[in-house]
């Protein structure tokens, strides 16, 4: 498959035309609106950088110009990956020597350090292995405090505690931090069952996040929505996704809890990442048809009154920001990241 490599859709017709074995529509529906839109949209993480800025012209401003180091990022991440392809190919261990894992298949998720180790000297060396740790200590402590924040404010305190006292919600927090450190030791053994991290995280995505964002769109543009479809939403996205990963499995894979075809295999894709963007698609079709079918059957919990500022169509438009100049308000940037996001897409075809 000459070229398949090095653009991102002249390839995709069909499933056999490259290395990932999937079409165009997978990759658009399934990573570009529902996993990506997912991500961004519903991941508190993100949200919770919007909701510290000072104002909302500033909070409709924070994701915009993130996208412009999110659209480097492929730099960081496929340029590498090209490289090592290139050496492993080329002369296997011998010009890349990436550690073997227990099946026989190279390390993937070794990729960045040994091609630091071949090409940095010794200062630089460390330099680059300090980065790498400090990038994953950051992402770590950002998720560990959006974990704790959610569970004690928004789950223990208003269901649990509603009149804790400050002192006794700090305490939570620090034992939820704990606890979530344990949880996510015990799930890198989980993910170490996967020949790379990136399929692990697509996984869990298209569990957690594909059926969250149906919820928040919804939500977000139908007035009609309820609290009852929503719940009932999320259980059939998260079933559907269940269904389908019990269904399918990735070529040369064994069958398992984690790596699908647990029920009856009925289709075989032909890598892991293929199968997380269709199982990605399954999930939020599922949810948001599901929150649909049970919202019209059920009454609605909120009256339009209490909706404003939840629902776009019944939220009285924001007055323009003229304190900033034109091109930092919200709306031009949002053109400049869509503009430049097609421009991308079609310099690498």
């Amino acid at each position: 498959m000459p070229g398949a490599w090095t653009s991102t859709f002249a390839h995709t017709a069909h499933t056999a035309d490259n290395p990932i074995g999937i079409e165009w529509f997978g990759i658009v529906a399934g990573l570009g609106f529902v996993l990506s839109f997912g991500y961004w949209c519903t991941d508190f993480l993100v949200i919770q950088r919007a909701m510290a800025a000072k104002d909302m012209s500033a909070a409709r401003r924070t994701p915009l110009i993130a996208t412009v180091p999110k659209m480097l990022m492929p730099f960081l991440v496929i340029v590498p990956g090209l490289i090592a392809i290139a050496l492993f190919h080329r002369g296997g261990a011998t010009d890349l020597p990436i550690p073997i894992t227990s099946d026989g298949q190279p390390d993937f998720n070794m990729v960045m350090p040994s091609l630091l180790a071949k090409y940095l000297p010794n200062g630089l060396l460390g330099v680059g292995i300090t980065a790498l740790v400090a990038s994953f200590m950051s992402g770590m402590a950002g998720n560990v405090t959006a974990f704790n924040t959610v569970w004690t404010y928004d789950l223990y305190q208003r269901w649990f505690k509603p009149d804790a006292s400050d002192a006794h919600l700090v305490r939570v927090g620090r034992l939820t931090t704990v606890v979530g450190l344990l949880i996510s030791a015990a799930c890198a053994y989980a993910a170490a069952q996967f020949n790379n991290i990136m399929d692990a995280v697509q996984l869990v995505f298209g569990f957690v996040n594909a059926p969250l964002f149906a919820v928040f769109l919804l939500g977000m543009f139908w007035k009609r929505a309820t609290g009852h479809g929503a719940f009932w939403g999320l259980v059939l996205g998260t079933a559907s996704a269940a269904l389908f990963q019990g269904c399918t499995v990735p070529v040369g894979e064994t069958p398992g809890l984690l790596k699908g075809g647990w029920i009856s295999v009925q289709h075989t894709f032909a890598r892991s990442m293929a199968q997380n963007f269709w199982m990605a698609i399954f999930a939020f079709t599922g949810c948001f048809l599901g929150c649909i079918f049970v919202s019209l059957a059920t009454r609605p919990n909120r009256n339009e009154s209490e909706l404003k500022g939840l629902v776009y169509s019944l939220t009285p438009r924001l007055p323009e920001d003229t304190s900033v100049a034109w091109y930092a308000r919200p709306v031009p940037l949002g053109i400049a990241a869509l503009g430049a996001s097609v421009l991308l897409n079609l310099i690498f075809w």
